[in-house]
Parts: structure tokens; sequence; C-alpha cells
């Protein structure tokens, strides 16, 4: 005989946890509170098509308190951040903030991303940003390609936009990295443990 607690979860308001909210409010300056539930995020999201969790569920499920959830939720580490979500927004709900917040939280706590090799750029990408001030193409994709063991990946496309000047392989630095370098010292970016 089927047991359908087995299926569902049931929640109930008062079993709630009001920490995630508060967090969000405080970390991410939004109130998720003035969420309408309308949809629109979610309509709206470039990415919602492979997403595990999509824009409008992810709100739901911080207002219920289900952090575990969230931090290993695929959607956090395939979201681009196009700020569609937020421009259709009635409310001006800021889910590619909450969403960096997320992935920053997941990644302190040592939760692997669920795609092979995004959290590998996801380093490097920072990295970069804290010693350039700015992502360097050509940088990122070799030592990306090194690190993850795919040698040649790209090497043809590289080698094509070389020669048609789109790839500069000397990296630019932004003039002023100290403030670049000032933001990241300011943010808690070491992992726990």
């Amino acid at each position: 005989m089927l047991n359908t607690a087995d299926f569902y979860h049931v929640w109930r308001i008062d079993q709630s946890s009001e920490q995630l909210k508060e967090e969000i409010k405080e970390h991410c300056h939004t109130d998720i509170e003035r969420c309408l539930e309308c949809g629109k995020c979610s309509g709206g999201c470039s990415n919602a098509h492979i997403f595990d969790i999509t824009p409008r569920k992810i709100i739901q499920l911080i207002k219920i308190g289900e952090e575990a959830k969230l931090l290993k939720m695929d959607a956090l580490w395939s979201c681009v951040a196009c700020q569609l979500c937020v421009d259709r927004c009635p409310s001006s709900i800021n889910i590619p903030r909450i969403m960096d917040y997320l992935r920053e939280k997941a990644y302190k706590q040592h939760i692997p991303a669920t795609r092979p090799n995004v959290q590998l750029f996801h380093e490097l990408m920072l990295g970069h940003i804290n010693r350039f001030g700015r992502v360097p193409e050509a940088l990122l994709s070799v030592e990306f390609n090194i690190r993850s063991k795919q040698y040649t990946k790209d090497a043809q496309m590289g080698m094509k936009m070389f020669f048609k000047g789109k790839l500069n392989p000397i990296p630019a630095r932004v003039k002023d990295i100290k403030k670049v370098r000032r933001m990241f010292r300011n943010l808690p970016m070491q992992r726990e443990g």
C-alpha cells in the first residue's frame, strides 16, 4: 500500500523558518514578501527551460525556509544573471542577487555544483577579476581547458578569433585595480572548514 507521505511533504506555515528570509533581506537588500507570485520572473527567464527550479519557485522556497534544497539546486549554477527576471518583476525583486548570495553560501559550505567544471570556471573567473579587474577571455579559456583536462577544446575557434583580432592573449587591467581588490577583501568569499 502506498503512503502519500512518501511523495508529499506537508508544510505548515508555523513550521517554516524566517531565518533565510531575513538573511536575504539583509545581504541582498531584497524583501521577498513583496513578491506578488505573478510568475513574470519565470516567464521572462532566459534559462528557465534548463532550470530544475524556476525563479518563482525559488522565492517560494525561500519563504518556507528550504535552504538545503536551494543550495543544492542546479539553477544556482546555471543562472547567467541576465536581469530579465528583475526587469519583468513588478516588485523589482533582485533574483540574480539572491542567486549570487546562495551560490556563495553553497560554495562556502562545500556543496558541489551539479554540473561538471562549473565550480572550476566560477573560481577561475573570480580569480581573474581579482587579478586584472576584468575577465581576460583568452587566458581564462586556456587556464580552464588545462585545469579541466580539455587541452584542445576550442583551439581551432580560438585561433580563428585571434587572427581576426577578436582575442587578445595579453590580459588588460582596469586602471584602479586597488578598488577591485578592496571589493574582494570586503566580501567573505573564503570557504568554511
